[in-house]
């Protein structure tokens, strides 16, 4: 089987899972039909899990990963170079920086609410990294550029994500052009930092430090959305670009 079949199957799974899930929570809200918190729990597991099922199921099965053990080794191997954290640290200040600088924090944000914050996000965030980034998009990388890639990784975690909020009915709290756009950027910046450090624990940090951000921090203006989030596209790109060949991405696990 070759490599971008991998991927096809991937996404296939994916999106399933998740499509299966939301179509029972709506027979089930549109009937008004009550059902128990913990069925909402693990509706919300099954659903959220997809894509780092997913990723472990293709990254085990096209050899991209030798064990669970190495996936999860790789997952927390915090041991990295400082350039590549600074790379981390470089993308963040550009999402946030404006929030940093203007003290830009919602009511009721303490100090240790980054910490629980950060946490939560590894589970309800960082493990999609495991497909989207550690699976997903560096196979598609063998066939395309890092540009398309990127933007087909997008297209694919953005249909995701509003199932996710279907999910967890959160749709209507969205300020979907901002959202969609930080996405944008992200996808690239994410890409960019797997790409250059092919480290699956940098695009874990970098997941969760934006869902905890996002979570107690203002939304910028769009205007300074769009230039923040083009800023970070062009600069990864400029960075995938300085690697040399951005026709394929490194498939080895160091």
């Amino acid at each position: 089987m070759n490599d971008i079949r991998y991927a096809r199957i991937y996404l296939m799974g994916t999106m399933a899972q998740m499509i299966i899930i939301c179509l029972i929570i709506a027979i089930l809200r549109t009937n008004a039909i009550q059902y128990p918190k913990i069925l909402e729990i693990i509706f919300l597991i099954i659903g959220g899990s997809s894509s780092a099922l997913w990723g472990i199921i293709i990254s085990l099965k096209a050899k991209r990963a030798e064990s669970l053990h190495r996936i999860i080794k790789d997952f927390f191997k915090i041991k990295q170079s400082v350039r590549h954290y600074g790379i981390v640290a470089l993308f963040i200040l550009i999402i946030f920086g404006f929030q940093f600088f203007t003290g830009s924090f919602l009511d009721g944000t303490k100090w240790y609410s980054f910490f629980v914050f950060f946490i939560v996000a590894i589970v309800f965030g960082g493990i999609e990294e495991i497909g989207w980034r550690y699976t997903f998009q560096p196979i598609i990388e063998q066939k395309v550029t890092f540009g398309i890639a990127s933007t087909i990784t997008f297209v694919s975690w953005c249909i995701w994500h509003y199932m996710y909020f279907y999910l967890t009915d959160s749709l209507q709290s969205i300020q979907h052009i901002s959202f969609i756009i930080g996405l944008l950027g992200s996808s690239f910046g994410l890409g960019a930092i797997y790409y250059i450090s092919n480290s699956l624990w940098l695009c874990v940090l970098y997941h969760c430090l934006l869902n905890v951000f996002s979570q107690t921090m203002m939304v910028n203006d769009l205007k300074i959305v769009i230039v923040c989030n083009a800023v970070c596209i062009i600069l990864s790109i400029v960075m995938v670009k300085g690697r040399g060949d951005n026709n394929a991405c490194s498939t080895a696990k160091s």
